[in-house]
């Protein structure tokens, strides 16, 4: 049976399409964060990460996917709703720089290292003063 479009919306979006622009996304997604799985498990993994309007879009295209797993998936996506979506994160993701990404988390880690290590000189010395 061939697809058919939604009495619904004024135009349609074929499943198909949709599918192979999420797994676009999904790539991107991979690409700039190191994140594997699902467009679920990749939005879980990045959440915090996101501006709030871009996490909103993400989760509205966790709903498209998740629709897209359902054998109704034409009635359940909202072609302009889908469209907002995806060129909203589109538009973010061109923004994300990988190279500044690793050296927030390299200067994260070192902050943490230098911090404990400092506080541990520090209950040393006020150790020390106690013994003496």
């Amino acid at each position: 049976m061939a697809w058919k479009a939604p009495s619904g919306y004024d135009s349609a979006m074929d499943p198909d399409e949709a599918a192979s622009r999420l797994e676009a996304l999904r790539a991107e997604i991979t690409l700039k964060y190191r994140v594997g799985g699902s467009l679920a498990q990749q939005a879980k993994k990045i959440r915090r990460t996101l501006p709030r309007y871009e996490r909103q879009q993400v989760e509205a295209l966790v709903r498209v996917e998740a629709a897209l797993a359902e054998s109704d998936a034409p009635e359940k996506i909202d072609p302009a709703a889908f469209e907002r979506a995806e060129t909203a994160l589109q538009m973010y993701l061109e923004t994300v720089d990988d190279a500044d990404q690793r050296r927030g988390y390299l200067l994260d880690i070192t902050t943490s290292a230098f911090v404990n290590v400092l506080l541990g000189v520090i209950a040393l010395a006020v150790l020390l003063a106690l013994v003496r």
